[in-house]
């Protein structure tokens, strides 16, 4: 009865976004037009090898993606300002058919799907539909909806922002992926979102942070990328104020997003430097500041060689402002030349994590990279190795981090303390 009573109250015409293909449908027409087309993709075969989203999938996904987006506009066009989303979300599941996305309270989704195997066989892409309605503690005028859908080796999710205005709910920003060509273009393997306080709600300009990894089928390493959004000419058209991408590790750690003020912090894991330790724990903390872009700020790991290892891996862009303004020509030849063979094709840098050491400066540390330059050899198994020159970083302890201060090929004289980090960890 309850159910009817939704529909019921959601059988009048509602005005959707011009450009999908209900642009004026109730919610229960667009419900059975999603099931249509999860009946469609259901039979869409896939090899279970290659990386490609089948041209049918990729069409009547783009289809299925305006549909959602059609039936939270019809949902919430009926909806008072002080819409439950909780209630929200379970009609959504009940007309639907979808279930609880299992997100946290910023959105965090991750979802693991066991590898495809060989042959051909049904397509995952469009099942398991779930949806997470959620009103942000920091941000009471706004409402946010998530779907999310399978796809091959993992998932697909639609971002859906509303704005209060004049008493009714008006959609801000659509984010999703393009129209999938590669298992990759998905935004899946985590999503996850987080509103800056700092957001303008009251001109309808809020601020909002997506990261989302890049599924894949096959490795465990892949790239995440991260958006700071606001709202666009049009709610289809969000602007992406900045915007990187980086690498992680789609292991077991759960990536977490968090935000307060104009700062956000995503921690993820990434590939370590040291083949015998394969993962590392980075902080990718930013300011969004309205003269000044976005800045990256400390810490960027959770210990010194950590740091020493995410100095290296950053953009110098990024690395500059962590270095000791005195020695800032010196410390960018050694991070522009790190890790770079001449001959990539033939040649590549392996290391290995040396002792850390404190030094008698208070608060000052060395970090000692061991490296070893390999060469690919035909017809000589395992090739060739040298060790290279080793490095001995000196880093000075700082609020919330560290300063690259010194990066030399000989130890410093001052640091002679025991081995800070024998076993080292993530």
């Amino acid at each position: 009865m309850r159910r009817l009573s939704w529909l019921l109250l959601l059988c009048g015409s509602v005005p959707c976004d011009a450009q999908t293909p209900c642009s004026r449908a109730a919610l229960a027409d667009v419900a059975a037009r999603i099931r249509g087309i999860q009946e469609e993709l259901r039979h869409i075969q896939v090899d279970g090898i290659g990386t490609r989203v089948p041209q049918a999938a990729r069409d009547r996904l783009t289809q299925l993606k305006s549909a959602l987006s059609c039936g939270a506009d019809a949902a919430l066009a009926h909806a008072g300002p002080s819409v439950d989303p909780l209630e929200l979300q379970n009609r959504l599941m009940e007309v639907l058919g979808a279930n609880p996305s299992g997100t946290g309270e910023n959105g965090v989704a991750t979802n693991e799907r066991p590898l495809a195997g060989p042959g051909a066989a049904p397509g995952p892409y469009g099942l398991d539909l779930s949806v997470r309605v959620s009103r942000p503690s920091n941000g009471n005028a706004l409402l946010v909806i998530d779907f999310s859908f399978d796809i091959e080796c993992s998932n697909d999710h639609v971002l859906l922002v509303y704005a209060l205005r004049n008493g009714a709910w008006w959609r801000l920003i659509r984010w999703q992926a393009p129209a999938l060509n590669e298992i990759s273009d998905a935004f899946g393997d985590f999503f996850v979102w987080t509103i800056l306080t700092g957001s303008r709600v009251g001109d309808f300009s809020p601020r909002i942070v997506v990261a989302h990894g890049t599924p894949w089928c096959t490795s465990r390493f892949s790239g995440f990328r991260i958006d700071v959004l606001s709202a666009g000419s049009d709610a289809d058209s969000a602007k992406v104020v900045w915007h990187t991408e980086r690498g992680y590790s789609r292991g077991d750690f759960i990536p977490t997003l968090r935000s307060w003020g104009s700062v956000f912090e995503l921690r993820v894991n990434e590939s370590a430097f040291d083949i015998d330790e394969f993962e590392r724990r980075v902080i990718y903390r930013y300011r969004v500041d309205t003269d000044q872009g976005v800045r990256r700020l400390e810490p960027l790991a959770i210990h010194a060689r950590g740091f020493v290892e995410e100095w290296l891996t950053a953009p110098w862009s990024e690395a500059v402002s962590f270095s000791a303004e005195e020695a800032a020509p010196d410390l960018k030849a050694v991070h522009d030349a790190f890790v770079k063979p001449d001959d990539l094709d033939r040649e590549f840098v392996t290391h290995h994590h040396g002792p850390v050491r404190a030094c008698s400066a208070p608060g000052t540390f060395q970090v000692q990279v061991n490296s070893t330059l390999n060469k690919i050899v035909p017809g000589k198994p395992g090739g060739e190795s040298r060790p290279l020159p080793p490095h001995f970083f000196r880093v000075r302890e700082i609020k919330d981090g560290y300063v690259m201060a010194s990066a030399q090929t000989e130890p410093d004289p001052t640091c002679k303390s025991a081995d800070l980090m024998p076993e080292s960890g993530n």
